[in-house]
């Protein structure tokens, strides 16, 4: 009964983070068209631009109906199901494999073509950790030549989709295994 409000909260703050989020083309006029989420620190280090604060505060009409429809989703869901070992294989063979294998996989894919504009961010900020670290003796960091950062791009694409085999694999017997009545 204690641990109830415990698991809400969280997810009435996901779930309202999400209904206020809008891609770029859609953000409201308080925010630039251009403008990424605000964060306490600048992501570039000669970035001065002071962050803005968030208004992250939730209106009463809008708590009291993320609630409900949380308390009543869960509800629904407590009486229809009969054995909670169904729900967390499915939840396992669809949530652990995109968060070990999936996920990873392509953001790093993602995050490392030469395209793309946080590559050329990141490369930018290891430029400048390169000529801070050649001042002070000692420090070293990983350094990779082109053909290295080559292979592991293919290998994080290959890694997604070694996990959406995992999960097609994994849902396929869940599903198996559900219709024969184990």
């Amino acid at each position: 009964m204690f641990s109830y409000p415990l698991q809400v909260h969280p997810c009435r703050a996901s779930v309202d983070a999400v209904l206020k989020w809008r891609p770029n083309g859609l953000k409201s006029s308080r925010t630039s068209p251009n403008s990424s989420p605000q964060r306490s620190a600048p992501l570039l280090p000669g970035n001065s631009v002071q962050p803005k604060a968030r208004n992250d505060t939730i209106s009463e009409g809008r708590f009291a109906i993320i609630t409900t429809a949380i308390i009543v989703l869960s509800y629904i869901a407590a009486m229809t199901v009969s054995s909670l070992d169904k729900v967390l294989a499915y939840v396992g063979s669809t949530g652990s494999t995109s968060i070990s294998f999936i996920l990873p996989g392509l953001f790093y894919y993602k995050i490392s073509s030469p395209d793309s504009p946080h590559h050329q961010r990141l490369a930018k900020e290891d430029d400048e950790a390169e000529s801070d670290e050649e001042d002070e003796e000692g420090q070293g960091g990983l350094k990779y030549a082109p053909w290295q950062k080559t292979i592991l791009r293919k290998l994080s694409l290959a890694l997604a989709i070694y996990g959406i085999f995992v999960m097609i694999l994994c849902l396929s017997t869940n599903i198996l295994f559900s219709a024969q009545g184990h």
